[in-house]
């Protein structure tokens, strides 16, 4: 167990839980600022090397952030940088996709399109948060009945694979011409 599940793990324990909370929001909040930053740089970073490739790399920081997190998460300062990464690779390949599939639809369709991708993008957060919470649960110790260290290795490594497999269907994705 590392130093931080100990410590959240001595919080949760005790009356007073906001200092654990505050800790586990001070860890996620360089995420959201990651993803803010992704998302209003998307357009300077697609200019640059163009909006098929920059969703390609947005997914390969994913994939190599949730791959530290796997096996660099003893410190919360190790935390709190992928967090940051993480965020920056969500917010990157969020802003590129939307982009590539207006520009890729029909013109008289562009609504449709844009709409269907927001639905699409909240049932892909639904489904994994599902999924997880179900390899979390394969991963519980008889003594805590919470999920050890193990079960978030894995979930880790299996968002790893997920950030891959995204990258790879992206660059065997094909764009439809005229």
């Amino acid at each position: 167990m590392s130093r931080f599940q100990r410590r959240a793990a001595v919080e949760a324990s005790t009356p007073r839980t906001f200092p654990i909370c505050l800790s586990i929001s001070l860890v996620l909040l360089p995420g959201a600022v990651g993803s803010v930053v992704g998302s209003l740089g998307t357009a300077a970073v697609a200019r640059r090397i163009g909006y098929r490739p920059t969703p390609m790399t947005a997914f390969g920081l994913v994939a190599v952030t949730f791959l530290q997190f796997a096996f660099l998460h003893e410190e919360i300062w190790q935390m709190a940088a992928g967090s940051a990464f993480t965020g920056l690779g969500i917010g990157l390949a969020l802003g590129a996709m939307s982009t590539e599939i207006v520009e890729a639809s029909d013109p008289t369709r562009t609504g449709i399109a844009a709409a269907l991708y927001n639905n699409v993008k909240t049932l892909g957060g639904a489904v994994p948060g599902g999924v997880f919470a179900t390899l979390l649960g394969a991963f519980l110790s008889p003594a805590t009945g919470e999920p050890g260290e193990g079960g978030y290795t894995a979930l880790w490594l299996a968002a790893s694979a997920a950030a891959v497999l995204a990258l790879v269907a992206t660059a065997f994705s094909r764009r439809r011409e005229g």
